[in-house]
């Protein structure tokens, strides 16, 4: 083998090795998405599988704020994040919490206003009738991932009674009620955690109040999308 053939075989070699190093580490670029409607850190969790930490040579990074996302990817990854960060970052509707505080007792009939959850009641509760005393309605923003409180009078009833409690709203829509307090003007009536859904209607528990040892107080509570 003579020198110049020698010394094509060796620039052939380091092109290939050039290409291969190519091919084994993709081309980066940075983009900072930037959201309207949603949290960056929920949008982190969605689009995690889009970037491919783990690789070896050129490893993609995201980093997270309130309100963007930053990624480190290939080009067409970023462009497929794109258009799933477009169709996530939409408004998130309102909720409305409608409370309502209803008497047990020994009622014959039964009252229409509570007639969604008249069937539910009787499968907790051995009481032979059950009304409405009063209703408290609360918004809650869409997307109050950091928590949200409120306090309610309930309407219609004469001793006043007051719901209160720390909202916090995921990105699909769950309310979870972290605590939720039924209080009088003497004490708290009853404190609990829950997590409810548009269009669900649960019952949150029992109390009786300080003045009234003779019946039983019970809340119940529905999400609605405003």
């Amino acid at each position: 083998m003579n020198r110049k053939t020698t010394f094509l075989t060796l620039a052939f070699m380091v092109l290939l090795a050039a290409a291969c190093d190519r091919l084994g580490s993709p081309n980066l670029d940075v983009q900072t998405f930037t959201l309207e409607h949603r949290s960056g850190y929920e949008a982190a969790e969605l689009i995690e599988p889009y970037v491919f930490g783990d690789r070896q040579e050129a490893p993609g990074a995201l980093n997270a704020t309130h309100e963007a996302l930053t990624v480190r990817e290939t080009r067409d990854n970023l462009e497929k994040i794109g258009r799933v960060l477009e169709e996530f970052d939409q408004p998130i509707p309102g909720i409305r919490l409608r409370f309502q505080l209803i008497q047990a007792d020994s009622f014959q009939e039964r009252d229409p206003a509570i007639a969604d959850v008249v069937d539910e009641l009787e499968s907790l509760f051995q009481f032979e009738g059950y009304r409405l005393l009063g209703e408290a309605i609360a918004p809650v923003a869409g997307g109050t991932m950091a928590g949200e409180n409120f306090s309610q009078r309930f309407l219609g009833v004469g001793n006043p009674i007051t719901v209160e409690a720390r909202a916090f709203v995921t990105a699909s829509g769950t309310v979870r009620l972290d605590p939720v307090q039924l209080s009088d003007r003497f004490e708290t009536l009853m404190e609990a955690t829950v997590s409810i859904t548009p269009g669900q209607t649960i019952v949150i528990g029992g109390t009786q109040t300080y003045r009234d040892q003779q019946s039983v107080l019970i809340m119940t509570v529905r999400a609605e999308l405003e």
